[in-house]
């Protein structure tokens, strides 16, 4: 089970209300706040869901992945 830290929380709540508003959602963080967990935690909240993830390198998301 992922626990998010309160900024990344706060947020991953507010991008679940705007999914269900209008099917979509945007976080916008600096880098190496966590973003990422943010994404993990909707998928592992949403196991029936198909998931896109899309990072700028095969190198950052190995690295995304193992953080996890």
């Amino acid at each position: 089970m992922i626990d998010l830290f309160e900024h990344n929380r706060t947020a991953y709540e507010n991008a679940v209300s705007m999914l269900k508003e209008s099917g979509k959602a945007a976080v916008v963080h600096p880098t190496g706040t966590g973003k990422s967990f943010i994404g993990f935690k909707l998928a592992e909240d949403n196991p029936q869901a198909v998931v896109c993830w899309l990072s700028p390198s095969e190198y950052i998301f190995k690295t995304q992945i193992e953080n996890l």
